[in-house]
C-alpha cells in the first residue's frame, strides 16, 4: 500500500504541474454556474413575458382591455389608427407586435422568428380566443340559450402533481447541470489518463517506472488513485460552485423563487459517495482502454465516446424509458442519481442498484486491468 501512495502522490503532482490538466479540473467546472445563471436569465424571460407592449388600429372596449390584461396584466397597449406607422413603430423596436382590424378580421403582426415573438403570438391568441367566447356566450343569452349547456358539455379540471418548485424549466436546467457535472468527470478522467498511461508509453517512462521496487499493480494502483482524485476535486468544486449559482436565480428569477433543494447531512454525505463512485467506474474504464492504446492520440480516440454515455438519460427521457433502466449503466446513471439525491429524492433500492453496479463494474475492470499490464506487449 506504501508504494501504492508514493505512486499516487507522484501522477497527482505531476497532474498539478501541468496546466493543461488544472484548466480542465478547476475551470471546466466554472461552465456549470455560468450555464445555470445564463439559462436561468433566459428561462425567466420566456416564462415571466415581461415588457411586452402591444399596438391596435382601434380603440379597445373595457371588456376587451379586462380580458387582455387577465392573461397579462403588464402587458402595455397603444392605440394608433394609421397602419403605416404601426409598422414604423413596430421596425424601430417601440413594440413588440401590433394588431391590424379590418373589416371583421383581425390581423396580428408578430415576428415570430424570436422566442419572445413566439411567445407574444401565444398570448393574443388565448385573448382572442376568449375574447371570441365571450361574444359567443352573450350571443346565446340573447337567444335565450343557456351558454352552460353549450360550453360546459365537458367539464374538466387539472390536478397538478408536479412536486413543488419544480417546473419543466427547473427540471431541464437541474438535470442538465447534474449530466454535465458528470461529463466533467469524464473528461477529466479521459484527459489525465490519457497522459499518465499512453503518454508514458509514448515517451518511454513507463519502461523507467518498471526499473522501481514497485509492481505493476502498485504502478496502476497509484495512478488510479491519482486518476480520481483529479475527478473528485472537479467535481467537487462543480458542486460547490452550482450550489450558490442556483440560490443566485432563486432569488433573483421568477420563474425559479419555488425552487427547493435538499441538502441534509445524508444528502450531501450519499452525493459525495457517488461522485466518488462515478469517478471510479470512469478512471479505471479510461486505464483500461488507455493500455491498449501504444500512442496519446490512439488513447484519445479509445476513450472519447465516455463522454457521450453521460447524456444518455437526456435521451432515455425522451422515450420514456423506465429510470429503473438507468440506475445499472455506468457513468450513466450519475446524472439520475444525483437529480433523485437534491431534487426528486432516492429510494434506498435505487442508491443501492447505483452503487452496486458501480462497484461491480470497476471490480470486474480492475481484474482485466491487473490481467492486462501483467503482460509486456500493454506495457510497452
Amino acid at each position: 500500500m506504501r508504494n501504492v501512495l508514493i505512486t499516487w502522490k507522484k501522477e497527482l503532482r505531476g497532474i498539478f504541474r501541468d496546466k493543461k490538466y488544472l484548466s480542465i479540473i478547476f475551470l471546466m467546472p466554472l461552465i456549470i454556474p455560468m450555464f445555470i445563471i445564463l439559462m436561468g436569465g433566459l428561462y425567466d424571460s420566456l416564462d415571466t413575458n415581461k415588457g411586452n407592449v402591444v399596438a391596435f388600429n382601434y380603440e379597445m372596449t373595457e371588456v376587451e382591455k379586462n380580458i387582455l390584461s387577465s392573461i397579462d396584466k403588464d402587458i402595455e397597449v397603444k392605440v394608433n389608427k394609421n397602419k403605416d406607422e404601426l409598422q414604423k413603430m413596430f421596425d424601430d423596436g417601440d413594440i413588440n407586435g401590433y394588431i391590424v382590424k379590418e373589416n371583421d378580421t383581425y390581423y396580428m403582426y408578430i415576428d415570430t422568428s424570436s422566442s419572445e415573438g413566439m411567445t407574444l403570438s401565444s398570448l393574443l391568441s388565448t385573448y382572442f380566443e376568449q375574447y371570441n367566447n365571450y361574444l359567443a356566450r352573450n350571443y346565446l343569452v340573447e337567444k335565450g340559450i343557456d351558454p352552460g349547456e353549450v360550453f360546459n358539455i365537458v367539464k374538466y379540471e387539472l390536478k397538478d402533481q408536479a412536486k413543488e418548485g419544480t417546473n419543466f424549466f427547473t427540471n431541464f436546467l437541474i438535470s442538465f447541470a447534474l449530466i454535465y457535472l458528470v461529463m466533467i468527470i469524464t473528461v477529466t478522467a479521459m484527459n489525465t489518463c490519457t497522459d499518465i498511461i499512453a503518454g508514458e508509453k509514448e515517451r518511454g517512462t513507463f519502461e523507467t517506472l518498471l526499473t522501481f521496487p514497485l509492481t505493476s499493480n502498485e504502478i496502476i494502483g497509484g495512478k488510479l488513485l491519482a486518476i480520481c482524485t483529479s475527478c473528485v476535486i472537479s467535481s467537487l468544486i462543480g458542486v460547490g460552485t452550482s450550489i450558490p449559482a442556483f440560490l443566485y436565480v432563486k432569488k433573483n428569477t421568477v420563474t425559479f423563487e419555488a425552487l427547493e433543494f435538499n441538502f441534509s447531512a445524508k444528502t450531501i454525505i450519499l452525493a459525495i459517495v457517488a461522485l466518488m463512485l462515478i469517478s471510479a467506474v470512469v478512471s479505471v474504464i479510461s486505464i483500461f482502454l488507455c493500455g491498449k492504446a501504444k500512442t496519446f492520440k490512439e488513447a484519445q480516440s479509445k476513450v472519447s465516446f465516455l463522454s457521450f454515455i453521460a447524456i444518455v438519460p437526456m435521451f432515455t427521457s425522451m422515450m420514456n424509458v423506465s429510470n429503473d433502466v438507468l440506475y445499472m449503466i455506468p457513468i450513466a446513471n450519475g446524472g439520475q442519481v444525483l437529480n433523485d439525491l437534491f431534487v426528486d429524492g432516492i429510494t434506498n433500492s435505487n442508491y443501492l442498484m447505483f452503487a452496486i453496479s458501480s462497484i461491480v463494474i470497476t471490480l470486474i475492470a480492475l481484474v482485466y486491468v491487473a490481467k492486462q499490464y501483467k503482460d509486456e506487449n500493454a506495457l510497452f
